[in-house]
């Protein structure tokens, strides 16, 4: 099922981390109590806005979009990895922003190595 809706298995991985990440900000920043978040719809939007501008290209699998979507990645891997180091309350969601970065940025190679 999700080969017919993508181009290829890495395109689809590009997908999923992609929208598990938008999906993370507004939770961690917006959902979570406390000592796991900050409790701010603010912040929450401001931590999304960002990751919406190329979310079309690189559902359609298009290079220069998922290009745009790897430089906004680099920004989130040095937010995860920030929060992780010094925010110990936080350290779980910033892990998790941290893995799906990583994810996100290797399947973007992958599927940019299989056009």
């Amino acid at each position: 099922m999700l080969r017919s809706a993508f181009n290829n298995r890495n395109h689809g991985a590009v997908a999923l981390t992609y929208l598990a990440l938008i999906i993370l900000q507004p939770v961690w920043h917006a959902l979570l109590p406390s000592p796991l978040g900050f409790a701010s719809w603010w912040l929450a939007l401001v931590a999304t806005a960002p990751l919406l501008l190329p979310l079309k290209g690189i559902l359609k699998g298009k290079i220069r979009s998922m290009t745009w979507g790897g430089y906004l990645m680099v920004f989130y891997l040095v937010i995860g990895i920030m929060e992780a180091w010094s925010n110990p309350p936080q350290r779980l969601p910033a892990l998790l922003q941290t893995l799906l970065v990583i994810l996100c940025i290797y399947s973007m190679l992958r599927y940019s190595r299989d056009i």
